[in-house]
Order: C-alpha cells, then structure tokens, then sequence
C-alpha cells in the first residue's frame, strides 16, 4: 500500500511541476573488454532495456536501448511504414520510487521531458498509458565479438528484424531472418557474411555455429 501512495504521488509530482526526481541510477558496472589493445566498454545491462508494446501505437514498437549509467537511446515506430524516430532519455532512481526515464519527445512532436515510470515489466506514463516489455526472442543483446556494439532483436511473426552495430562510432546494419526449425535463418549478407546463417534460440542467448553467442542484455 505505502509502495502505490508513493508512485501515485510521483505521478502527481511529474503533472503539477515537471521536474524529474531521482539520484543516480545504480547498476552493476559495465563489462570492460580489450580489442587489439584497446579497452572498450560494453553496454551495460539494465532492467530498462528491451522492446515493449505500446497500447496507443499496437501496430508500431519500442526499442529502449541504456546506452551509460545515466543514459538511454529509445526507437519508436508507431506504423510498419511510418517514420522510425530515435529519442534521448535520462535514467534516474530513487529508493522510494524506483528507476525512471525521463524522454525527450520533441523529435515526435511531443514535450521535452515525459517521465516514464519503470514498474516490473512495465513502463508507466502520468497519462495512464504503459508501454510494456516483450519476452521471448525480442530483446538487446550483447556479443562478444563487438564488446562496445549492440544488437536489437525483433519478431514479427515467424520473421525477426536485427539491428546491430558494431560499435559506437560504426555503421548501423539491418538483418533479416525467418523462422527455420527450431531457430531461425538469417541474412548476413549486408554485413559481409552468409544469406542463411543458423541461429539457435536458447534461454537469453542467441547461438551461431562457430560458437559465437549474443547475450541477452
């Protein structure tokens, strides 16, 4: 009961001032890797990242991506052929409240500082609405072969779109894949590889058949 008074009266907080509240988002430090020498930092895990749904836009997706302590990158796309948007957001916490994430929509025609609420598998909205995080296949995943990089995964049916990137400053390359056995086959080809590389699905991993595996962030 004291856990609802005190996210309601956050929500209150959000609509009367619009002030963010929150210290310092705690999570365990990001993994630190060496390539040719180099000591790159992976993306850090964090209860924040995944794809969710968002009840306004059922068609669209959301992709939350913490990007630092302190820092996230979120895609939108509310139509399969409309625009696709990426927006900043902060990630604050407090003890009392828990983790929140604060979203520039300006981009999107929206206000500066829209403060989403982080509730189990739920992103909480001060208008009622709650974008809520995928399970199975969907999801940010690591892999060690690019520490600093990411990859998105995304099903659509028996198909799945991969967004990945190799790291920070490369380029972003988009996959395709579909639904092959147990697993999935997918088309390296725009990054240089195969046209029908087997994937197989297991829990949080995504394994390849040269033992490469991504981890699910």
């Amino acid at each position: 009961a004291d856990a609802d008074a005190t996210r309601r009266d956050f929500f209150k907080g959000v609509a009367s001032t619009a002030v963010t509240a929150g210290l310092l988002f705690t999570q365990p430090p990001p993994a630190i890797a060496k390539t040719k020498g180099v000591v790159v930092v992976a993306p850090p895990s964090s209860p924040l990242n995944g794809i969710y749904s968002d009840p306004n836009h059922p068609k669209g997706y959301r992709v939350v991506r913490v990007a630092d302590k302190t820092a996230a990158v979120v895609t939108l796309q509310d139509e399969p052929k409309g625009p696709i948007i990426s927006v900043n957001g902060k990630v604050k916490t407090n003890k009392k409240i828990g983790t929140t994430l604060t979203l520039d929509l300006s981009p999107k025609g929206g206000p500066k500082d829209v403060v989403a609420l982080l509730d189990g598998d739920k992103l909480a909205f001060p208008d009622g609405n709650a974008w809520t995080r995928l399970t199975g296949i969907d999801g940010i995943y690591s892999d060690p072969n690019h520490p600093a990089g990411y990859r998105v995964v995304r099903s659509t049916g028996s198909k799945i779109n991969v967004t990945l990137q190799d790291d920070p400053a490369g380029e972003v390359i988009e996959l395709l894949g579909k639904r092959k056995g147990g697993g999935y086959a997918v088309d390296f080809s725009a990054k240089g590889g195969p046209k029908n590389l087997a994937v197989a699905v297991e829990e949080g991993r995504l394994v390849f058949p040269d033992g490469n595996a991504w981890t699910k962030l």
